[in-house]
């Protein structure tokens, strides 16, 4: 069975992307991750049997939990660690940033989705595979992400 990854924290984006996988790519088996640190524990404990990953860019450092309610201060540039830890570990798992923010960061150190997608694609390219725009209000997000898995997914074939 073909697996695959989502890491990301809020529960009703992640319902709607585990929908869309299960109706558009049949037969994966989801794994998900709700943090930076469960993601990169499930990141390395999977680096063999993931076919690709699905990452949030800004989520909590920890899963909310009774000892942790908050999950610990939310990250702006969560995804990008992930993917330099990734690299720092040699893991090539293609990865799809998928966001909700047109914006990341504060004040001086704030960039436009643009400005990171152009700096992941230059530090974490192959890996990086591309972002998509993610708006529940609208459907075009559906057809960019069904295109990025279908080109990862002809390369593995």
């Amino acid at each position: 069975m073909n697996k695959m990854l989502i890491i990301e924290d809020d529960e009703d984006k992640l319902k709607i992307l585990e929908d869309f996988i299960n109706n558009e790519f049949p037969g994966y088996d989801i794994a998900t991750a709700r943090s930076y640190n469960s993601g990169l524990k499930s990141v390395i404990k999977g680096s063999k049997s993931y076919e690709f990953i699905l990452l949030d860019m800004s989520m909590p450092n920890y899963d909310v939990s009774p000892t942790e309610p908050t999950g610990g201060s939310p990250e702006s540039f969560a995804g990008s660690e992930l993917l330099a830890q990734m690299k720092l570990r040699g893991i090539k798992i293609p990865t799809i940033v998928v966001t909700m923010f047109d914006a990341f960061g504060d004040n001086s150190s704030k960039v436009s989705l643009s400005q990171l997608v152009e700096k992941l694609a230059d530090q974490f390219r192959p890996t990086f595979r591309g972002s998509v725009y993610y708006n529940p209000a609208e459907d075009g997000w559906r057809a960019s992400l069904k295109t990025l898995i279908n080109d990862i997914r002809a390369e593995i074939q």
